[in-house]
């Protein structure tokens, strides 16, 4: 039996989830604490706010807002102005949940040893910056710990449980607190670094397309995309459910919210520390939520119209402007039989 542990530490929500990749093994253990680390007065840690670790409580000093400061020289002031690093601290809190999934077997991990931990960090960091919390892990003692990007994971979750094929793209939009980001994974590994966007006004399925492009790739070439996010942002279900609809219609393409939506990469650290690798993958499921019942879905339905019409004229949309093709698949929908004729025309003379 293969058993693995995925960690997202996120800048509001932490998660860790066990979880094996048997069929028919028991549902995954899914731990959710609040980005909050507190230092109890033995000199202990422990992560959590209060409405997990109980109000009045009293700690020598907490410490939150972190994750988005690593890599800052002058560190993260706590309640009681104590500075510390803030990659530490991200390093602290992913000690702090694994404790919380004690006690785990000896055995399970790929190598038949103790199970494996893969661990996820933002997307849009660089790695100079993926390095920086590498080294606090081999300080701290978790060196074992494998680092993924949070694109990478959610793409494991994604064709773990839901894509029928191995090895598609998919695109991974990424919105919090501090902007946007798009990343391009095919095979589980991403396609050069994630495209960030902040306050520039575009919408997200034109900043899909601004990524796709730089690769001079086309909405067409992606299985799906999948709407993560984070911080307050991940918290407003209508505004995430506004994004993945926009997607859905504006791309044409398959919009899946992840589940969380902050957990998907928490979830899908878990798949690929349990041993999956997408460029083997067989359509079975490792029982983490079920994807249908638990994940929105959102297919944009111009499209499946559209798949009953001739395919000659589908050739055609291609070229058109992502925001413009559904109504041009309307139109072709409304007048196929007179572009079959001026199809058949063409054809004609250029043979003469």
């Amino acid at each position: 039996m293969s058993i693995g542990v995925g960690v997202r530490i996120g800048s509001v929500v932490s998660t860790a989830v066990v979880a094996s990749n048997d069929p028919g093994s028991a549902d995954p253990v899914v731990i959710v604490r609040d980005t909050v680390l507190n230092k109890r007065k033995d000199g202990g840690t422990v992560l959590g706010g209060e409405p997990e670790l109980g109000a009045g409580r009293e700690f020598a000093e907490s410490w939150s807002g972190f994750v988005g400061r690593v890599g800052d020289p002058s560190g993260v002031a706590g309640s009681a102005d104590t500075r510390y690093r803030a990659e530490d601290l991200v390093a602290t809190s992913i000690r702090c949940l694994l404790q919380e999934c004690e006690p785990l077997p000896d055995r399970g991990g790929r190598d038949g040893g103790a199970p494996d931990i893969v661990a996820t960090y933002p997307s849009r960091w660089d790695s100079s910056t993926a390095a920086i919390l590498r080294d606090s892990l081999v300080y701290a003692g978790l060196e074992h710990i494998t680092l993924v990007s949070d694109a990478e994971a959610v793409s494991a979750w994604f064709e773990s449980e839901i894509a029928a094929l191995a090895g598609t793209l998919i695109g991974i939009y990424h919105v919090d607190d501090m902007g946007a980001a798009v990343t391009l994974v095919r095979s589980g590994v991403a396609a050069g670094r994630a495209f960030g966007f902040a306050g520039d006004g575009s919408s997200p399925s034109s900043r899909i397309a601004t990524a796709l492009g730089a690769f001079g790739w086309m909405p067409e070439n992606l299985d799906a995309v999948v709407v993560t996010g984070d911080g307050d942002m991940a918290g407003d279900k209508a505004a995430m459910t506004a994004i993945a609809v926009g997607v859905a219609e504006k791309l044409s393409v398959r919009c899946e919210l992840g589940p969380g939506p902050e957990q998907s990469a928490a979830l899908g650290a878990a798949i690929l520390a349990a041993g999956f690798t997408s460029t083997s993958h067989q359509i079975v499921p490792i029982g983490l939520p079920p994807s249908h019942d638990v994940t929105e879905v959102f297919d944009n339905v111009p499209r499946v119209a559209a798949a009953t019409v001739v395919a000659e004229p589908e050739v055609a949309v291609a070229e058109i402007e992502p925001e413009k093709r559904s109504y041009a698949r309307i139109v072709i929908g409304v007048s196929a039989a007179l572009v079959v004729i001026a199809l058949a025309a063409l054809a004609y003379f250029l043979l003469l």
